[in-house]
């Protein structure tokens, strides 16, 4: 089928269309990370206890241990709603003072407000959201990590597809085409591969291995070809009696010519969409890896990586919830595009649904 017409069927989809601008703009984000235009650098650290701004203005800044966390964290917004809201300079004992009316209450140096004319406008400055989303227990940035985390997940996504897939394609048509010994050997091998629960086979590989992104791309590429294969494989059986292809064989073209340029465009749209269902899979494994313990180097940015850490984050009083949360969010959000734009497209590119 034309592309084109592809793309005008496309267009008719209302969440296919706002899937693929969710995941263009997030490849844009991944590629400006990549340069160092945007979250350069993501180790940096920030230990602050005042930002001074102009008047009049009104600022929420949220304090733990002298690290800026997520401005939702607390019930502060609550308190700037009051109408009746001082803030003790002096720390007792080392908590902080709200007064609401009469009453003050002391709690722990979780909150630092800075109020001045009562209200909220100054939440809408530049500064009160130069960490939109805080900072871990480290004092990073949590919307720098997650954006390398993004950088990582198109990267995760697209080399161990661009090992996977060939695989399958390669054995998937040499067993469906040719038949006999050779698409025995083929089942065997991905029998193989299937009988054994994959986490297993990952954790198993990846035990013996050092912990770095190389390794685990590779890993999840050789593992994660069976299903595509399975699908390669049986629509090559379908196609290979077809009419064009007696006809080539007619003309005597070669093997290789019939496979490659005749058959696999006919099945390309199955590659097509598997490959937006196995970039998720790619994602969600090595979340999976990082979260045991045995994925990349916890010096990595990713999402798998942040969530693992909230593991610790949670445990503590109060709970440091926004990095995993933050981590979700990005995770669901990206997994969802890509699913919608999978189905959408396999019902573009297949005939048989269209009528």
């Amino acid at each position: 089928m034309p592309w084109r017409e592809v793309w005008r069927i496309l267009r008719k989809d209302t969440p296919a269309m706002i899937s693929l601008t969710v995941i263009v703009m997030c490849v844009v984000l991944a590629v400006l990370v990549h340069f160092g235009i945007l979250a350069r650098d993501v180790s940096e650290t920030h230990r602050l206890r005042r930002i001074e701004i102009g008047e009049p203005s009104v600022f929420l800044l949220i304090m733990q241990e002298e690290r800026l966390v997520c401005p939702f964290a607390l019930d502060s917004w609550i308190w700037l709603l009051s109408n009746s809201l001082a803030l003790e300079s002096a720390e007792m004992h080392g908590m902080i003072g709200l007064r609401r009316g009469r009453d003050w209450s002391y709690h722990p140096p979780t909150v630092l407000i800075q109020l001045q004319e009562h209200g909220i406008s100054g939440l809408l400055r530049r500064e009160a959201w130069a960490y939109p989303l805080g900072t871990n227990l480290d004092g990073q940035n949590v919307l720098s990590i997650l954006l390398h985390g993004l950088r990582w997940a198109f990267i995760i996504g697209v080399v161990t597809s661009l090992i996977a897939i060939p695989i399958a394609v390669v054995v998937g048509a040499l067993g469906g085409y040719f038949g006999g010994i050779v698409d025995d050997i083929v089942v065997w091998v991905y029998s193989t591969f299937a009988s054994v629960p994959q986490l297993l086979l990952l954790t198993a590989l990846l035990t013996f291995m050092d912990k770095n992104m190389m390794n685990v791309l590779l890993v999840i590429g050789v593992t994660t070809w069976v299903d595509l294969c399975r699908l390669v494989r049986a629509e090559f059986f379908k196609h290979k009696e077809r009419e064009y292809v007696l006809a080539a064989r007619s003309l005597g073209q070669t093997h290789t010519r019939i496979i490659f340029r005749h058959i696999l465009p006919n099945v390309g749209h199955i590659i097509i969409i598997t490959f937006t269902i196995r970039f998720v899979q790619a994602v969600s494994l090595e979340v999976f890896l990082s979260y045991v313990g045995i994925g990349v180097d916890p010096s990595l940015a990713t999402w798998g990586q942040v969530i693992s850490a909230a593991k610790d984050e949670l445990a503590r009083q109060p709970s440091v919830w926004w990095p995993l949360a933050g981590a979700t969010v990005f995770l669901f959000v990206l997994s969802l595009a890509f699913s919608i734009v999978g189905d959408s497209l396999r019902d573009a590119l297949d005939p048989k649904l269209r009528m």
